[in-house]
């Protein structure tokens, strides 16, 4: 039996970097679990190889920075699987442009929709049934650049990652008593596509000693296979050699 056994999962940004690595893990260990990203030709690859190491996918295109369109995968998932167990709000972008000077207002806007309005609705959408419930986790993977702003992470970037720390705090205050946890995970430097769009490129011997995806995907099925009497609130994760 799987740590993640008949459990229900949720993973936004499931086409690709962390988000794939967490969904594959997490169907590995049990659970059934709904990929959500905008490509859907990348989340049915992701769907095959979760189910051909022996796990349940559904594949929900979406694109997260529209409300109508998230509220669509949620209720295909209820369909699919039953109560949402554990919503994993991974999906994230970036821009090359990184200073108050050259990010567009369109470009804020933009990681502000993705990064952290979108988990904020995703968030809404669940929270009432964990609550009725009297469980459920919703692990928002965020970044240490919410920790320390930077020029290096973006404006924008930093500015929506510092946001996801409100958002689960007040998740915990609202949802603790009735059971319901919420977690900010925040990695470093991680060898995903993302880390591509900085302007300083990395080798591939610098990229080999960056958190790699698989170490994100063991870590959140270990926090969804805790039992409901742990909370872990933060968690922040660096390369050793950084």
């Amino acid at each position: 039996m799987g740590s993640l056994d008949g459990k229900t999962i949720i993973v936004t940004g499931a086409s690709s970097g962390f988000g794939e690595a967490i969904a594959l893990a997490c169907a590995e260990a049990g659970a059934n679990v709904s990929l959500v990203a905008r490509r859907k030709e990348l989340l049915d690859s992701v769907a095959e190889a979760a189910r051909a190491i022996g796990g349940q996918a559904l594949v929900c295109p979406a694109d997260v920075s529209d409300d109508e369109q998230i509220c669509v995968a949620l209720e295909k998932t209820r369909a699919q699987f039953g109560p949402i167990d554990v919503l994993v709000n991974n999906a994230g972008l970036n821009h090359t442009e990184r200073s108050i000077a050259d990010t567009s207002a369109e470009q804020w806007r933009e990681l502000m929709d993705v990064n952290l309005t979108s988990a904020f609705v995703f968030t809404k959408a669940v929270l009432p049934e964990m609550k009725e419930r009297g469980d459920g986790l919703i692990i928002n993977l965020a970044s240490r650049a919410g920790m320390y702003p930077s020029l290096l992470a973006g404006v924008g970037y930093s500015a929506s990652k510092i946001g996801m720390e409100a958002l689960n705090t007040v998740t915990n205050e609202e949802g603790n008593p009735h059971g319901v946890r919420a977690c900010l995970f925040n990695p470093g430097a991680g060898n995903t596509p993302i880390i591509d769009r900085r302007p300083v490129k990395f080798s591939a011997e610098q990229k080999a000693l960056m958190i790699q995806s698989e170490d994100i995907a063991a870590t959140v099925v270990f926090l969804a296979s805790l039992p409901p009497r742990v909370h872990i609130d933060f968690l922040s994760m660096m390369p050793t050699k950084s």
